[in-house]
């Protein structure tokens, strides 16, 4: 689902917390790698739920219910759906 641009607005305002520096030499699966991981690692992992749940409209009990493997591939698809390295150097350059 592509997200309109309050709903993008509110997934990086969800994530800028977790966001790493970007790499040119870094893969999108590694960078969205490090995002998962700063996610998990934070005081507040329930972000990663919210996010998906946010950037694919399944409810709380579809995304309980899905693979924990399924669940990684929707975050992944999600940000790249929405093109989140380049809402990431929008919010940037608006100082967000």
């Amino acid at each position: 689902m592509i997200l309109n641009i309050k709903k993008a607005l509110e997934l990086y305002k969800m994530l800028k917390d977790f966001i790493p520096e970007y790499e040119l030499t870094d893969s999108y699966l590694d960078f969205t790698g490090k995002i998962i991981h700063n996610i998990n690692n934070s005081e507040t992992p329930e972000r990663f739920g919210e996010s998906i749940i946010l950037m694919t409209g399944i409810s709380v009990k579809e995304l309980s219910e899905t693979k924990s493997v399924d669940v990684i591939r929707l975050f992944i698809d999600g940000l790249s759906e929405n093109k989140f390295l380049s809402l990431l150097d929008f919010c940037k350059g608006l100082k967000i």
